[in-house]
């Protein structure tokens, strides 16, 4: 799966807020940052940027590393963004909101319900009987939904979402094939060189032990 802009941006407006967008870009393709570079350039507290990557920090988005200001006496915290996690967090996200479209799918297939035209609210039939069919709001006459557009495009976005996650696990599978087919173009190098050097040993030992005997005789 490509991690685009977007959908980091998903992931992390959840944790942080849109207004920590601008410390992602700051992150992002780059290692080990100063947090105190990181707030001067978005003229932010010390403070606000510490909250903000430590938030990111909880939730395994971002790495750091710590180094001593021999001057000063105090420790200096390097980040990094990790991209791999990001890209969990994110197929996490899009499989609960699976989960969920398909309880909303299965209630809106299974259920009758009724809406005030005045757009005050949407009931369930048992609910609405309750209010005996009229808006506990306005109290207007309910009438029965068509929800046939409704399940339509729910079942087009649990269709779009499911589509998004198995090309994640497509790519995730050829990616640790590559990997593996690398390991394996290594290794078999790494033992063509060895038995390279041993058949190189062996030829010079022979040399030796038929030299060795040319000078007996």
């Amino acid at each position: 799966m490509r991690l685009t802009k977007n959908k980091i941006n998903d992931v992390v407006i959840k944790i942080i807020g849109a207004k920590g967008l601008p410390l992602i870009e700051l992150l992002k393709d780059k290692e080990n940052i100063s947090e105190f570079e990181l707030a001067k350039k978005l003229n932010l507290d010390i403070k606000i940027v510490r909250k903000m990557l430590y938030l990111l920090y909880n939730h395994s988005l971002v790495s750091f590393t710590r180094q001593k200001d021999k001057q000063k006496g105090w420790y200096i915290y390097y980040w990094t963004l990790i991209n791999e996690n990001i890209k969990f967090a994110y197929l996490k996200r899009k499989k609960a909101l699976r989960v969920k479209l398909n309880e909303d799918l299965e209630k809106e297939e299974k259920q009758i319900f009724f809406f005030c035209h005045e757009k005050c609210i949407r009931l369930d039939f048992d609910d609405a009987m309750d209010f005996e069919f009229r808006c506990p709001e306005c109290g207007k006459l309910l009438d029965q939904d068509d929800n046939t557009e409704k399940i339509k495009e729910l079942k087009k976005l649990i269709k779009s979402i499911s589509e998004e996650i198995e090309s994640a696990k497509k790519y995730k599978k050829k990616k640790r094939a590559e990997k593996r087919e690398i390991t394996k173009k290594k290794s078999a190098a790494k033992k063509k060189v060895v038995k390279k050097k041993i058949t190189k040993k062996k030829s010079a030992a022979k040399k030796r032990v038929v030299k060795k005997k040319t000078k007996k005789k």
